[in-house]
């Protein structure tokens, strides 16, 4: 997934849960003013609808981004019920405004092959034989292997 467009993705989450912050301060507000001076219930009906539409914007977005964005492709369809819900809520949101910028932007990211160095090549060589009685004898100086192993090595390599 592009960077920018998850950069966007998250901040659009991070405004979404603000939103669910302030429908909560509007139905607690609601709840403790004066019966006689508070507003009608649908304001608070529709602030319920609005808290749980806004939750489930940033629940879709949270997984259309899962694990880095790495399954944004198979998820797309959380993507876009995410801004569907977030342009029906309130179009001019910020939620909703970054969402519509992210809908613009690719998310395919663009890698450049490195050249290849010469010096950073590895030749793999067999052992010849001179290298394998030598690496023998140092077993035997060592006490690896006993005489009897280390001659009959000696005698399968030549």
């Amino acid at each position: 997934m592009n960077q920018t467009k998850k950069i966007l993705i998250i901040l659009a989450i991070i405004f979404s849960l603000g939103d669910v912050a302030w429908d909560i301060y509007d139905i607690v507000t609601f709840f403790r003013a004066e019966p006689a001076i508070r507003g009608p219930v649908f304001y608070v009906i529709y602030t319920f609808i609005s808290l749980f539409a806004t939750i489930s914007v940033a629940v879709l977005l949270i997984l259309a981004i899962w694990k880095n964005g790495k399954l944004f492709r198979q998820r797309y369809g959380m993507y876009m019920s995410a801004l569907v819900i977030s342009m029906i809520l309130n179009l001019f949101s910020i939620t909703s405004i970054l969402l519509i910028i992210t809908m613009f932007l690719s998310d395919w990211v663009w890698i450049k092959p490195d050249k290849v160095k010469e010096d950073n090549v590895v030749e793999i060589r067999p052992e010849n034989k001179e290298e394998k009685i030598a690496r023998l004898r140092a077993k035997h100086d060592k006490g690896e292997i006993s005489d009897e192993e280390f001659q009959e090595e000696l005698t399968k390599l030549l």
